[in-house]
């Protein structure tokens, strides 16, 4: 997957409350920088926020708009990125938007979309730590859960635009409801929302701990994940079995992951992943578990193959990049 190399793209991460977008070259590198807030009054505000979004990008890098060949958007929700339709998306107030039509006929160039984590997981395959690798899973931990994978340079998609959603695969059918409406689903064990809801329910019981306090600071918000994390940091009983026992089901799904798909690599990103140690410590723990229980798990993959994402603030658009570079190699558009 190569651009010329003088050629250009235009790289756009749609999030419910900023959009940022940038010019991405053929060695990956970001330039021209922009971020505005999301317009969400409508779908037509929103749209507008978005080329706007991109006309200022093109503008700011000097002498880009005639090597600009396509552009990628990574949006949060349901995609169909052959029709370039969004079916779903919560946080934009979205459903059935025709995006890609639209920006189309607004900008006059080749448009691409996806789901935020399949772009996420090229980018990271493309520029990240998957860089020369075919076959990578990529595993996003935050505010939802779901997986994507990259099998032999390619995004895997199913039948639907929806292979990977483990964080709606059930792991304790006795367990917590899940948003999705299935009970014990990864997601609702362990999520960033899962987590602050576990932490707040062990407090109604009677639990001593140092959450507690962050509870009685947030005035009427209610604990967040960060809150768990940083009282594990300071050595709270409750939250570090909390963060336990939530990286034991990721190790689980790792293990189920590996499994089925037999990845060289599989990256964690997100906002949990980027937290750090006390969760991917247990994860590590929960993995060494399953090496002794399953020797072909054992065999087949290793501690070393999960790997922390690489691509920080640039990671959406660089995914978003790695899209419509990807897209318009297919339909020879950078030939």
């Amino acid at each position: 997957m190569q651009l010329e190399e003088d050629a250009l793209v235009v790289g756009v991460d749609v999030g419910g409350t900023k959009i940022a977008a940038g010019v991405v070259n053929a060695q990956g590198q970001v330039s021209g920088h922009v971020k505005l807030p999301t317009d969400i009054r409508s779908v037509e505000h929103t749209l507008q926020s978005i080329a706007s979004g991109i006309r200022s990008t093109i503008q700011t890098t000097q002498g880009s708009s005639q090597r600009i060949k396509a552009i990628g958007l990574g949006i949060p929700g349901i995609v169909d990125p052959l029709q370039g339709v969004c079916q779903l998306s919560v946080n934009l107030g979205w459903r059935d938007v025709a995006v890609k039509t639209w920006l189309e006929q607004e900008l006059q160039l080749p448009c691409f979309i996806e789901n935020d984590v399949s772009v996420a997981a090229l980018g990271e395959s493309f520029y990240g730590v998957g860089k020369g690798l075919e076959n990578v899973v990529y595993l996003s931990l935050g505010t939802g859960i779901a997986a994507r994978t990259i099998i032999h340079g390619q995004l895997f998609r199913g039948t639907h635009g929806m292979a990977g959603e483990i964080g709606h695969v059930v792991f304790d059918p006795a367990g917590p409801l899940c948003r999705c409406g299935a009970r014990g689903c990864l997601e609702a064990l362990a999520a960033g929302p899962a987590l602050a809801r576990r932490a707040e329910d062990e407090l109604q019981q009677g639990k001593a701990s140092l959450l507690a306090g962050f509870l009685q600071e947030s005035a009427g918000t209610g604990l967040r994940a960060e809150h768990v994390f940083a009282a594990a940091t300071r050595g709270d009983a409750l939250a570090e079995q909390i963060l336990h026992e939530a990286g034991q089901h990721l190790a689980y799904s790792i293990y189920l992951l590996a499994m089925n798909f037999d990845p060289q690599i599989v990256i964690l990103g997100g906002g949990l992943a980027a937290k750090g140690s006390p969760l991917i410590e247990a994860m590590r723990a929960g993995l060494t578990y399953w090496m002794q229980q399953a020797p072909v798990f054992r065999k087949m993959f290793s501690q070393e193959a999960v790997r922390l994402a690489s691509l920080q603030s640039d990671a959406g658009i660089a995914g978003a990049a790695a899209l419509a570079i990807a897209e318009s190699k297919t339909r020879s558009l950078l030939s």
